[in-house]
């Protein structure tokens, strides 16, 4: 069978912001199927095939810009030209939208539905676009899957009819996620924070991951504890969070701020493993990926509460309320000053059910 996939998508996906979640997938359902052929269509450079099997090609279909109708343009009318010419026997939506145009049977993967909840940062034209748009791309599709109980049940209120084709893929988890001994969290320590303890959040830049009041908050722990504490922010940046990035170059505290802009899975597990705890500051992920990568590490968390982070943590975290500033301050003081706290989170989390690897979800995408 020839199974074409939208790729566009995987040259902006990263550990630390989105998870790497596409590209997990896509590898993982590549390599189970080696009797097929994968179509892979990007919208230009940037998608490498290095760590794809060989049953993959790369078709580029070139974008003519930015502009939202020129989005429009290349998802309507050049990709289902490129899929008839290519004429596969299915194609994968992995972006959340499917071209209508298409007559070719379609399954479409839904990681996000923040458009549902006006979330941060995300423009209201965009969320009208979506809210209307998302329910055509289901009824157009085969199968829709996703894979988080949150997004599940968002879609099952948004468009009830899903009910019917939704599949619900377990989630996965990278393997380099672990504990590590004492010896070599101190290496860590060096490594990124010259020796001190530091909390870590993992997202990009944006406001959807209330990164301005997660510094807000650090702000009044250093005040309130007068300590060294560092805060290391792995994600990258992005044109809608251009006022957080403003404002970490005059933030008081911006010598006790780690900013990895880029890091590699192998950087973010390490840096991960390291911390002293895992802030998850983001309300509307379908999947909350850093809470799951904090307890295999065996790192406790601070959440906002949230669906994702209560489906991820469990009674293995500690929420706060998402309201407050000084909540979070408060929580993320208590962990510091806390050793026996701390344990007793320690102990929570090992209770959690943690995801395997992505191999179950993608053995699910065919059938």
């Amino acid at each position: 069978m020839r199974i074409g996939v939208n790729a566009a998508g995987l040259a902006g996906d990263r550990p630390a912001d989105t998870g790497n979640i596409s590209t997990a997938l896509l590898k993982e359902l590549c390599r189970l199927h080696p009797e097929h052929q994968f179509i892979f269509f990007t919208d230009g450079p940037g998608v490498s095939l290095s760590e794809f099997p060989d049953n993959v090609q790369l078709v580029e279909v070139p974008r003519k810009g930015l502009r939202a109708w020129q989005l429009y343009w290349w998802r309507e009318w050049q990709l289902p030209a490129a899929i008839k010419k290519q004429q596969p026997d299915l194609f994968l939506g992995i972006d959340g939208q499917l071209p209508l145009r298409s007559k070719v049977p379609a399954r479409i993967l839904i990681t996000d539905t923040g458009f549902l909840h006006g979330v941060a940062g995300m423009s209201k034209d965009l969320q009208r676009y979506l809210r209307k748009n998302t329910r055509k791309y289901i009824q157009a599709a085969e199968k829709v899957l996703v894979v988080s109980p949150v997004v599940k049940e968002d879609l099952l209120t948004y468009a009830p009819a899903v009910a019917e084709k939704l599949i619900l893929l377990p989630p996965g988890l990278d393997s380099s996620y672990r504990p590590v001994e004492w010896e070599e969290r101190e290496q860590i320590k060096q490594e990124f924070t010259g020796g001190v303890e530091y909390f870590v959040a993992i997202g990009s830049m944006h406001p959807r991951n209330n990164i301005l009041p997660l510094l807000k908050a650090f702000s009044a722990l250093k005040r309130r504890l007068r300590s060294n504490m560092k805060l290391v922010l792995a994600g990258a940046p992005t044109n809608a969070g251009a006022e957080i990035i403003e404002n970490m170059a005059t933030y008081k505290f911006r010598n006790d701020v780690i900013w990895l802009q880029d890091a590699s899975q192998e950087t973010l597990s390490r840096v991960v493993a390291g911390a002293y705890t895992l802030v998850y500051t983001s309300r509307f992920e379908g999947l909350a990926l850093p809470v799951y990568a904090a307890l295999r590490s065996e790192v406790p968390v601070v959440a906002m509460e949230g669906p994702a982070a209560r489906v991820a943590g469990g009674e293995g975290v500690l929420y706060t309320d998402p309201e407050s500033l000084d909540d979070l301050a408060e929580k993320m003081s208590v962990l510091y000053k806390d050793e026996v706290l701390r344990s007793r989170m320690l102990e929570r989390g090992r209770q959690v059910t943690l995801p395997g690897s992505w191999t179950e979800a993608a053995s699910m995408i065919l059938k």
